[in-house]
């Protein structure tokens, strides 16, 4: 995970086509407006997660999520998504199976992926080991096929995510990631710093409809040991004009996720259980009036931005 969120910290102000309205201005907000997207990751990895995530949606600001294909609890979280077609749920597109015990692998036919899974045909544990052996055309595959059965479930699909920020890992990786999005006109968690990198691949795809991120914010493990409250009031209270993307992981601190997250505390169950405590809070509900931050969701991206003609 430790590459993932170096990556996020690296973001630009750039913009693609010079003065072009704000992403504000096209939802119908000030220019100056500070929007954010409360985002819980990793549904579908476990009961207690989707478990958590549901009662976040539900009951809490937090407006906006992610699923994991690949993984055990999967059918549930996309039983919850064909009853309740409101809810902003996307895909954490997955590349990587990180707990010790564990373990899932792709959707695809391993034999159609073979560069992305290890001897025991899960996919490796790390992203350095995904992007250093992984082959691009082999991650286009496994991710179309990700989309493909999200929507056989019956999931109204919002957005496209990187579970670990694998398929951010590599410029080949990036644009076989947005060539997926493309093809489904779906909005992509992207952060402008791609704007550096000089990639025909990636230049090609870019267009009026491509959605960058001015922040994507996560607390880290060195901030999470300083306590998570104290990241997230100073990042709410210092969040600049734009779009922003917060990063959680809910989930309760019982006997599944403890088993799950074994030998692992930086995100782990005790971790996610300090998240939903947090943005299940009148302290975090309040302090988002207080600051007047505007919550969007990646549904009114998609149809007003990602899909506009």
């Amino acid at each position: 995970m430790k590459t993932f969120f170096s990556l996020l910290i690296l973001f630009t102000t750039c913009h693609i086509h010079g003065q072009q309205p704000s992403i504000a201005e096209r939802l119908g907000y000030p220019e100056k407006a500070r929007l954010l997207i409360i985002h819980a990751d990793d549904l579908g990895v476990a009961h207690s997660e989707n478990s958590a995530s549901i009662s976040g949606l539900e009951d809490s600001p937090v407006n906006s999520a992610s699923i994991m294909v690949p993984c055990p609890w999967f059918p549930e979280i996309a039983a919850y998504a064909r009853k309740n077609k409101q809810a902003d749920l996307g895909l954490h597109l997955t590349l990587n199976s990180e707990w010790k015990y564990y373990k899932w692998g792709p959707v695809s036919s391993r034999d159609s992926v073979r560069t992305l899974v290890n001897n025991e045909g899960y996919f490796y544990a790390t992203v350095d080991s995904t992007a250093r052996l992984g082959k691009p055309e082999e991650v286009e595959r496994e991710l179309r096929n990700q989309v493909d059965k999200a929507y056989r479930a019956g999931i109204d699909v919002t957005h496209l995510d990187a579970h670990m920020g694998a398929a951010l890992s590599t410029p080949e990786f990036i644009a076989a990631y947005m060539r997926v999005g493309k093809e489904y006109r779906l909005p992509q968690l992207l952060p402008k710093s791609i704007l550096q990198l000089d990639h025909p691949g990636i230049r090609e795809l870019l267009d009026q409809n491509t959605i960058l991120m001015d922040g994507i914010h996560t607390v880290v493990p060195e901030d999470y040991r300083k306590g998570p409250e104290k990241y997230y009031d100073r990042l709410l209270r210092e969040l600049p004009p734009g779009l922003h993307s917060l990063l959680i992981h809910l989930a309760y601190d019982d006997e599944e996720m403890q088993a799950i997250t074994v030998d692992h505390p930086d995100w782990g169950a005790s971790w996610r259980q300090a998240d939903y405590d947090y943005f299940t809070s009148e302290a975090f509900r309040s302090l988002l009036q207080e600051e007047d931050i505007i919550l969007v969701t990646y549904r009114e991206l998609r149809d007003k931005i990602s899909r506009a003609e």
